[in-house]
């Protein structure tokens, strides 16, 4: 049989040859495109389900939270492992599924059984991210020499993070570290009691206050016009200007009753990198299965956009954690084994074959092998 297929080949040398070309190109082809990973994503399917619930005690969140939580997320199709932890103000369940069940399938029916918990007002779980347990693929830090750390969150929220959500491939941005702009009232304690007010009234006057509203249309011949009430506040002059209540006929404003000040939530974290004790920083998450070099690559470009864009506010993005290092690296290690490999078997069989021609012959079969397993494989 064998010495069957040798002959019809060497009789049909040229189509052989083609055959071999093209096999070649397609092998080459799909060692390129294949999802190469140095860290394969063997994880079981799982979802996390957050749920942040501030000023509440790590028993009072047990109790109000995280046990209802998991008596109805108790009996959902798949359910393989429950585990929960309760701190200060936060509620986490990691929730694992057999094997063969899919992700979002699993997802929509935890949904399904959290819309039914009863949970304190202002309680709402979320799930994480599809992302595996090898999700981070980059990370980078915020730098300028002129803006301050409170801008430079500004532009990571608003500019870098959107930016890089729309690259394919990208499942979720976190951001570490900076500061969180907020508008503050400092209230005068004095000035409350003289006009024998509370803070709840000075939230509700706010909370009016602070909306917009929609109307109809009022037609005045072929044309008409949108009715609209645009009470949404915009800067800190609006804050003060808010009625909080009248005396004697005199309207009494929030500017009255205490201070306006742009400032920034209390922090309950620090980043630190190298020499600067104190920076921001953004953690890129990658959507589960999806192509590592891939999604690498239009990660890389889109950075390199948003420096060309920052490049006018002296704002650099500053990558310090870059999984196509690693991958290149694994890449590399592999090509460089196999290459090696193919020197040594060809040298070993000049050596005992006596010529350059037989073993050139035998040699080639180990990337042809190659080539036809990632054609396989693709």
């Amino acid at each position: 049989m064998i010495d069957q297929f040798v002959s019809f080949c060497l009789r049909q040398r040229i189509p052989v040859i083609v055959l071999a070309i093209l096999l070649s190109g397609f092998g080459v082809y799909a060692w390129i495109t294949l999802s190469v990973e140095a860290y394969p994503d063997l994880g079981d399917v799982s979802a996390q389900v957050t749920t942040q619930m501030p000023g509440l005690a790590a028993d009072e969140v047990e109790q109000l939270i995280t046990i209802p939580l998991e008596r109805q997320i108790n009996g959902t199709p798949g359910l393989l492992l429950m585990r929960s932890s309760s701190t200060f103000g936060l509620s986490l369940i990691t929730v694992l599924f057999r094997d063969g069940y899919e992700d979002y399938w699993v997802r929509q029916r935890l949904m399904e059984r959290i819309a039914q918990a009863t949970l304190p007002s202002g309680a709402t779980p979320t799930l994480d991210p599809v992302a595996g347990p090898a999700g981070e693929i980059y990370r980078y830090t915020l730098e300028s020499d002129t803006k301050n750390l409170q801008e430079l969150s500004e532009i990571q929220r608003w500019t870098v993070i959107p930016a890089l959500k729309s690259v394919p491939g990208v499942v979720d941005v976190t951001n570490f570290g900076g500061f969180t702009t907020q508008y503050q009232l400092d209230l005068d304690p004095s000035e409350l009691q003289r006009y024998n007010l509370g803070i709840t009234d000075v939230i509700n006057a706010i909370s009016n206050n602070n909306a917009n509203a929609g109307g109809g249309r009022v037609a005045r011949g072929d044309q008409s016009y949108v009715i609209r009430g645009v009470g949404l506040i915009r800067s800190l002059d609006e804050i003060g200007s808010i009625v909080v209540t009248q005396v004697n006929g005199a309207p009494v404003l929030v500017r009255d009753l205490g201070r306006t000040t742009l400032s920034h939530q209390e922090r309950e974290g620090i980043l630190g990198k190298d020499n600067n004790p104190d920076t921001i920083e953004g953690i890129v998450l990658m959507l589960k299965y999806q192509n590592p070099s891939a999604t690498l690559r239009g990660i890389h470009e889109e950075v390199a956009n948003l420096n060309r864009q920052l490049a006018s506010q002296g704002v650099r993005i500053v990558p310090y954690i870059d999984r196509d290092d690693l991958v290149r690296a694994t890449v590399n290690k592999v090509s460089r084994t196999i290459a090696e490999g193919i020197a040594l078997v060809f040298i070993v069989l000049i050596v005992f074959l006596g010529s350059p021609r037989p073993a050139l012959v035998v040699a080639v079969t180990i990337p042809m092998a190659l080539v036809s397993v990632f054609s396989l494989l693709n």
